[in-house]
Order: structure tokens, then C-alpha cells, then sequence
């Protein structure tokens, strides 16, 4: 103790130690050399410390900053004992020398301990490199957040749909720039729960409060529609979304969407009003279809009684042209009866229950052919079917179908040769399809859950091909046309009427029906139906 006490009365004492020029034999270059060395040391350490201070006074919310100080004492520690050797070659201060080197090893040590602590805090920091790819990554992704925005808002502006938030427990509103538009709000800043509910039709008023009181109370918010009047006095129709979100502190917070659906309902109500019409037309045409078929009956069946009577009483008194006329008589009743018998089928056809079930088309073609047998043995016709497929459909409709296609091949045959029929199928997926084979532009299929339309349902497509007359392609599109006929009724019988049906089944089945034809080689008529009729929603384009 008597030492350290010594020590530190006698600090600035410089007897008893002489100065370092008289140490040993120093030559001028060689001690100037050593002074002028510790001179520029001490004053590079004089001022790092000066340059991180400035660094450190001019950074906010700089991290590790008492590792800056330290290190400043440090270098500035380090460069006091290069200033007193300096110092010692004329006054011989070695008690202070040693007392600065003393406190420069405590603060070195203090601070390789703030460097070892904080050490792996440092390390897990990202590098500059590292950095400035985050950064790059981020000016990216805000990049793209900001067209997702602008999408966003572009959308919401093409769907009238704006989004709102309410802090119930604040009443403080915020809307989106598109609900201000709806509701031709201003200044949306100062807008209130009770400032909005003025923009409410008076009639909706109470229904809407309720609808917000219950939801804050069972935190569910049902969707639902209010109108609202604007400035100019026109009401407009909003259907209201949302929901109800609570925080850990109990406080409400309501967030939601509200479109703008004037003119849909107002579709709505124009569809749905011309729906009704056209449902009380079709409706009438059935009863006048039905009447007129069975007001028509009674004196075509007593033109059909009498002409037979007088066939029966008075043939042997008629002439040969009087017999002309009463043969004409009868075939005119037959075929009259036989179309009134079509048009009242085609009419019914147009309505019927359309009950989709899992048809096998082998069984259909059997029943056709049986239905058929007559004319197939008159005729001596070949009729060639391939194994078909199931599929979804109307079993009766389906027959009605193929009755007519195989009837026309077998009747339109060339005179003198025997009919010869072939049915085949093959599987085809809607993406693998032409652009228009089959019309198929003319109708909207819409699948659930794709937005790709028909291009992912599975098709079936059925060839029924004859040998028969042929006829023109320019006529296509009239032969599915109700009356249409290409050949003269005194050639080939028939009303005109069994390819229409055809067409209405192939409609009613979603799918299509065409037709390709040489005149006197034959013709082939293309059929092609969904296998699965879960997925459509049918709504024509024509």
C-alpha cells in the first residue's frame, strides 16, 4: 500500500528518472524518427474518436452504439501513451505513462467484452451484399403490390363494389375511394355511423340498424340489400357484405364490402317479368296446340269416316275421276291427321320434364329398331350398330332422337337399292374439339368451378351414316328448321317436322347436331352430346 500511495503523491514528480534522450546513446534521426513516429500515431487516434462521435451524434436509432464509445475511449487511450513517449524524451513523466497504459488495458478489456456479447447478434445481421438483395426483393414486391392495387381498384370500379371499415367502439369510418363514389360522399373524413345512415332510404332505416345491432351482438353479419337516395334524389339498390371482428381488448371492428346493384336488379326484374310472359305465352301456345290438335281432329276424322263410307257405298257408281278425287281426299286427311299428330309432339317436347339419368344408348337403338322392324323388313334394310356408350339424358327423348335420324336414313334410300345404315360413337374431350364443328358457338356452356367453359367436359359423338338420296349442304341449316322440306311430298312422305325434333332433343341435351352429304352417295348426320350433365347450365346465344 505504501508503494501505490508512493506512487500516486509523486505522479507528476519527474526526479529520478531521466529523460529518454539520456537513456542509452539515441542519435538525432533515430530518436526524432521515434518522437515523429508517436506524434503521427496519437494524432490519427486523436481523431477516429472525433470522426465516430460526429457519427454517432448524427445517427438516429443506431444499433450497438456503446460499442462505438468504447471504442472511441479505446483508440483515444491508445493514442495518450504514443503522445507521452513522445513527451518522455524531454520530461521523463513514466509514473502517468503508466498509469494511461493501465487504464487503456482496462478499457480494451471492457471492450473485447462488449465485442464477444455482442458478437452473435452480430453475425446474425445480414451482410450488405445480403441487404441490398432484401431491398431489391422488397422494391419487387412493392412494385407489385402497387399493380395489385391498382387492379384492385380498377376491378372494384368496374364492379361498383367498394370495401368499408367501422371502428364500432370509436365510430370512426373509413371507406374506399369507389364507395365514395357509390354513395357521391365527398369527404369521407368526417363520415360517422349516424352520418351514414342519412344517406339510407328512409324506409330501410330500422331493417338496416337492426341488421348492424345483431351483428355486433352474435358477431355475425349477414349479407343483404338497402337502398340509398343521392344528392340528385336517385335511389340506388346496395347489396351490403361484411363482417364482425373483435380484438383482444373487447373492441369491434366492422369491415365489408358494398356493391352497387341498380341496374342487376333492375335486369333482374326485366328478366324475370319477360320470364313470366314468356311462360304465360308458352303456356297458351300448349292449350292452343292442344285444342287446336283436338278441334282438328273431330272433322278430319269425319272427313276420314265419310270418305270411307263412300268408298264402301258408292265406289262402284263413281268414275275414274271421281275415284281420283276421294283417293286425293284420303291421302290429304292422312297426311293432315299425321302432322297434327307432330306439331302437338313437337309442342310437348318443349316442356317436358327433362330428367336426366344414365341412359344406355344400345338399349335405346334396340327399342328404335324394334319400333322400326316394319319398315326395316319392307325396305330389306341393313343396319350396322357399334357397341355404344352411357350417358346422361332423357331415355324417351333419346329415342325420339334416333327414331327420326334412322327413319330418314332408311326412307330417303335411292330406288332399287337396299338401305344401308351404320351407328357408330367415339369419345371426344371439348378441348380437343375444332374451333366450330358442330355450331357449338351458339351455345353458352357454363361448367361449375371452371372458367374454361365446355373445354374439360368428355363428349360423345355418334355418326348415324346412310346410302340414301343425299341432298345439298347449302341446305344445312334449313332441314332442322320446323316445315322445311327438300323433297316433295308426293316423293317421300313426312311433314317436315322429325329433323326439328331432333334438333330440340340435341338442344335440351346440350350438344349439337350437324349433318355432312354428297347428293345421290348419302349422308351422315353428326350427333354430339355431353356424357355428364351435371355440370352444364345451359343458356342459348341464338
Amino acid at each position: 500500500m505504501g508503494q501505490i500511495w508512493d506512487f500516486f503523491q509523486n505522479l507528476f514528480n519527474t526526479s529520478g528518472f531521466p529523460p529518454r534522450w539520456h537513456c542509452g546513446k539515441w542519435s538525432d534521426f533515430h530518436g526524432w524518427l521515434y518522437i515523429i513516429s508517436d506524434l503521427l500515431i496519437w494524432s490519427a487516434y486523436f481523431a477516429m474518436p472525433i470522426i465516430i462521435v460526429r457519427y454517432i451524434s448524427r445517427k438516429q436509432g443506431l444499433r450497438f452504439e456503446r460499442i462505438y464509445f468504447l471504442f472511441a475511449a479505446f483508440i483515444l487511450a491508445c493514442g495518450t501513451t504514443h503522445l507521452l513517449d513522445a513527451i518522455i524524451f524531454w520530461y521523463p513523466f513514466y509514473r502517468i505513462s503508466a498509469l494511461v497504459r493501465f487504464a487503456t488495458g482496462i478499457i480494451s478489456w471492457i471492450t473485447v467484452y462488449y465485442l464477444v456479447k455482442m458478437m452473435p447478434t452480430a453475425f446474425s445481421l445480414k451482410s450488405a451484399e445480403q441487404l441490398e438483395e432484401e431491398v431489391e426483393r422488397r422494391k419487387i414486391v412493392e412494385e407489385q403490390l402497387r399493380i395489385n392495387n391498382n387492379l384492385l381498384t380498377e376491378t372494384q370500379n368496374i364492379a361498383h363494389l367498394g370495401h368499408w371499415q367501422w371502428d364500432a367502439t370509436n365510430n370512426k369510418i373509413i371507406w374506399s375511394q369507389t364507395l365514395c363514389d357509390i354513395f357521391e360522399v365527398q369527404n369521407p373524413k368526417d363520415l360517422t355511423y349516424q352520418s351514414y345512415l342519412t344517406l339510407i332510404h328512409p324506409e330501410d332505416r330500422p331493417y338496416l340498424q337492426e341488421i348492424i345491432s345483431k351483428a355486433i351482438e352474435t358477431k355475425i353479419f349477414p349479407e343483404f340489400y338497402h337502398r340509398l337516395i343521392v344528392k340528385d334524389g336517385t335511389v340506388k339498390t346496395i347489396h351490403a357484405r361484411g363482417q364482425v371482428i373483435t380484438n383482444h381488448k373487447g373492441e369491434i371492428t366492422l369491415i365489408g364490402t358494398a356493391q352497387d346493384v341498380t341496374e342487376l336488379k333492375k335486369n333482374e326484374q326485366e328478366l324475370l317479368a319477360k320470364t313470366k310472359a314468356l311462360e304465360a305465352s308458352n303456356v297458351e301456345l300448349e292449350k292452343f296446340a292442344s285444342i287446336a290438335s283436338h278441334d282438328l281432329r273431330e272433322p278430319l276424322r269425319k272427313i276420314s269416316a265419310f270418305s270411307s263410307m263412300l268408298e264402301h257405298d258408292q265406289k262402284d257408281a263413281l268414275n275414274e275421276k271421281g275415284k281420283i278425287y276421294l283417293e286425293k281426299i284420303q291421302g290429304a286427311s292422312a297426311r293432315m291427321q299425321k302432322l297434327i299428330d307432330d306439331i302437338l309432339h313437337f309442342s310437348l317436347l318443349t316442356t317436358e320434364l327433362n330428367d336426366f339419368k344414365k341412359v344406355d344408348l344400345n338399349e335405346v337403338i334396340k327399342e328404335v329398331l324394334s319400333d322400326l322392324e316394319v319398315l326395316i323388313v319392307t325396305t330389306h334394310a341393313e343396319v350396322i350398330t357399334e357397341n355404344l356408350p352411357a350417358i346422361e339424358g332423357n331415355a324417351s327423348q333419346l329415342g325420339q332422337l334416333f327414331f327420326n335420324l334412322m327413319n330418314n336414313a332408311i326412307k330417303f334410300c335411292k330406288p332399287g337399292t337396299v338401305p344401308q345404315v351404320n351407328i357408330s360413337s367415339v369419345f371426344i374431350k371439348g378441348k380437343e374439339l375444332p374451333a366450330d364443328p358442330m355450331k357449338l358457338a351458339q351455345y353458352k356452356f357454363s361448367i361449375l368451378g371452371s372458367p374454361r367453359y365446355w373445354e374439360n367436359e368428355l363428349f360423345c359423338q355418334i355418326s348415324i351414316t346412310d346410302n340414301g338420296i343425299g341432298f345439298d349442304e347449302a341446305y344445312l341449316d334449313r332441314i332442322f328448321t320446323i316445315f322445311q322440306r327438300l323433297h316433295g311430298k308426293t316423293d317421300y312422305e313426312g311433314t317436315g317436322i322429325g329433323l326439328a325434333v331432333c334438333k330440340k332433343v340435341v338442344d335440351i341435351h346440350h350438344g349439337s347436331i350437324t349433318a355432312r352429304s354428297t347428293l345421290g352417295v348419302g349422308t351422315t348426320f353428326i350427333v354430339l352430346l355431353p356424357v355428364s350433365q351435371k355440370n352444364f347450365i345451359v343458356t342459348s346465344m341464338q
